[in-house]
């Protein structure tokens, strides 16, 4: 079976995810909390009307699902989703004032440490196992932290935080299984414009004016929101998780590389020690999937 456009597909997604911080720093100029509520706004809008147009079925089948359940697994499945609205919203804030107002590289960072982070929740909160090879890697990005908080307490402090939240929403969707995945986000999103609404007169001093910033919030919301996830959801009809997994790792790396070759971030010697440390560990923590997804190939061609 030729999956060639589906692995396009989730390659194309995480290298438009790592030349977001381009975008974002078009408007640097406009507070944190404006580009946060317009990015939200606008990507509501446009998940509602992929709603309408093509997922009316899906959606009136994912209510009917929905209803099946006894009512405490109904409010347990409302609860989850509308608190991902809220994690969402959290770590979209954290990652656009990192990259605005910190470095694009400690947003970087972050997300090279979510997966392992998201793992560690997995096992907390989940009760997902985790072999020794993939604790020694948790080990070896506990040092990489530390590495990096010699130099910047406040960079670690800002990688760890964005990493956690976006962890802990992962973590918390993996419960939430059985529904449409666009309709569900449509809904998160939707729910943050609401929560975003109570907090206007906080978050915008004066309403922009100008169409380069309407310009860039509608790119970061088709291109750099909504578009990479319907990527992701195409992949993953034909590749499995763990794979899209070991492809996310693209993200964090062209962000890095866009930090030093377009906005010529500095990295000392300590960081990139830490940096180095940390794509070792993230070897190791992925080995039994490379492992796994080696052998998959060698039996279809065998």
């Amino acid at each position: 079976m030729d999956n060639r456009k589906h692995y396009l597909a989730a390659i194309s997604a995480f290298v438009i995810w790592g030349f977001f911080s381009i975008p974002l720093r078009a408007v640097d100029d406009y507070p944190v909390g404006e580009i946060l509520f317009f990015r939200i706004m606008l990507s509501a809008l446009v998940l509602i009307a992929i709603v309408l147009v093509g997922k009316k079925k899906e959606f009136r089948k994912n209510l009917d699902f929905l209803r099946t359940f006894p009512l405490p697994q109904r409010n347990r499945v409302i609860v989850l989703t509308l608190s991902g609205g809220v994690l969402l919203i959290v770590n979209w804030l954290l990652f656009i004032f990192v990259v605005n107002s910190i470095n694009i590289k400690t947003a970087s960072f972050s997300y090279m440490i979510c997966p392992v982070i998201t793992a560690v929740l997995g096992f907390l909160i989940l009760q997902e196992r985790l072999s020794i090879l993939q604790w020694s890697a948790v080990g070896m990005c506990a040092i990489s932290c530390l590495l990096i908080g010699i130099n910047s307490a406040a960079e670690l402090f800002y990688s760890f935080l964005t990493a956690f939240v976006y962890a802990l929403y992962l973590v918390s969707q993996r419960k939430n299984q059985g529904f449409d995945r666009i309709i569900i986000l449509a809904i998160q999103v939707t729910f943050a414009v609401f929560i975003l609404l109570f907090f206007y007169s906080s978050l915008i001093s004066e309403v922009p004016a100008t169409g380069k910033f309407y310009g860039t919030m509608f790119l970061i919301a088709t291109v750099f929101t909504v578009l990479p996830l319907f990527l992701n959801l195409y992949a993953l009809n034909r590749i499995n998780a763990a794979t899209i997994g070991i492809l996310l790792y693209l993200n964090p790396i062209f962000n890095f590389t866009v930090a030093l070759l377009i906005f010529n971030e500095v990295v000392n010697l300590i960081q990139i020690v830490g940096y180095f440390i940390i794509v070792i560990a993230l070897v190791v923590f992925n080995y039994p999937t490379f492992r796994k997804y080696q052998l998959s190939i060698e039996k279809r061609t065998n």
